[in-house]
């Protein structure tokens, strides 16, 4: 009896850590986070960027859990990370590298797995 008492308190064990971290997982906004890039440091008189030209990631609606950047561009993938303040994310340690299409990309835990939550591109001519 008492190890039937035992496996039954094993199985309920279980089964609550299954559901816990499920109803606490990070949750975006109900309108879905936004991502946005600016160039703080661009020329505006100017078309084209120059190699090594800074720009800002940033964006809200995010959940509380951490969140990861990607930026794809045509020579290189770079990546930073950080825990959202009141749902808003901003990273400045970019730089483009090369003419082309770039596409940053924003990953959050969702439900126990890595989840894209917001993506936007630019260009550089």
């Amino acid at each position: 009896m008492r190890k039937n008492l035992l496996g039954f308190a094993a199985l309920v064990a279980a089964a609550a850590m299954l559901l816990v971290p499920a109803s606490n997982a990070a949750k975006p906004s109900s309108s879905g986070p936004t991502l946005s890039v600016s160039f703080p440091f661009a020329s505006v008189s100017s078309s084209s960027m120059p190699y090594g030209t800074p720009f800002v990631v940033s964006g809200c609606g995010f959940g509380s859990s951490y969140t990861s950047v990607v930026v794809r561009s045509p020579e290189a993938l770079s990546f930073a990370g950080q825990s959202p303040s009141s749902g808003c994310v901003s990273f400045s340690n970019f730089s483009t590298n090369a003419p082309g299409s770039y596409r940053v990309d924003a990953y959050q835990e969702v439900h126990g797995h890595s989840a894209l939550v917001a993506s936007t591109t630019f260009t550089v001519s």
